[in-house]
């Protein structure tokens, strides 16, 4: 049986089925949901605002200090005018998800990342037989997975996004890992730089200083769709990128 992981599916569930095969185990590292894909500005929010209109949002609140927070909260706070749809499009979503992971007969692994809204994901998972959310340490063939959720505060301030000092917090209460999984990377520009964006992605201090002192042999996560490499080394740990599926439909295989 196998092991393998991807990251930043953003609602591209075509291919699934084909990743593993029944009793693999596949690790999600978060941004499952379609909120809004930068590239193109694909997704649930531009559906609902139309492109255009959410482009010029978004450029008018950039020039506000605390502008982006704002828009967020107009659009997914719960007294926000377009709230119960976009409550059901992230619903309906995530119910997409669950029936396309539950379909393909392997065990996954689900965390949650920055583009993802923790409540829905969570509600939706509850009671599934083959689709857990992920946090904490899994015995997993034989070694010891430790998997962190969440994303680093932007300037969004998403419901899946904490303060570097807390994902910190995280990733002490794992203890000793033999390989962590996260959404997001080291504090490192090789693993932050995205080359497509050209600019670097938010990366965690806090990641870097526990990977430098745990040292466990892997350390995988997603959250920069094209990276200026794949992967790095820090001391004896190999940090991998493994997104981005929703465009690459990249799949990595762990090696045990």
């Amino acid at each position: 049986m196998s092991i393998r992981l991807i990251a930043d599916v953003h609602s591209a569930l075509n291919g699934l089925a084909t990743l593993a095969q029944a009793g693999d185990t596949l690790i999600i590292l978060g941004d499952v949901l379609g909120l809004i894909d930068w590239v193109d500005f694909s997704g649930i929010l531009t559906e609902a605002l139309g492109k255009e209109y959410l482009r010029e949002a978004i450029q008018e609140a950039a020039r506000r200090p605390g502008g982006l927070k704002d828009l967020k909260d107009s659009l997914l706070g719960p007294g926000g005018e377009l709230y119960p749809e976009l409550k059901r499009a992230v619903q309906r979503d995530y119910a997409d998800f669950r029936q396309a992971v539950e379909e393909t007969g392997y065990r996954a692994y689900v965390l949650y990342g920055n583009s993802d809204i923790p409540w829905a994901l969570r509600e939706t998972l509850d009671g599934s037989p083959s689709a857990v959310l992920a946090e904490g340490v899994y015995e997993l063939e034989g070694e010891r997975f430790g998997m962190v959720p969440g994303a680093i505060t932007s300037p969004w301030d998403m419901p899946g996004e904490v303060p570097d000092e807390e994902f910190g917090r995280r990733l002490r209460a794992l203890g000793e890992v033999d390989v962590l999984c996260s959404h997001v990377p080291p504090l490192v520009p090789e693993a932050t730089f995205d080359v497509v964006a050209n600019r670097p992605q938010t990366g965690s201090r806090a990641l870097l200083e526990y990977i430098e002192e745990a040292q466990p042999r892997f350390a995988y996560h997603g959250h920069v769709h094209q990276p200026a490499q794949r992967e790095i080394r820090i001391g004896r740990t190999r940090v991998i990128n493994v997104a981005y599926y929703k465009r690459d439909c990249y799949v990595h295989t762990h090696e045990a």
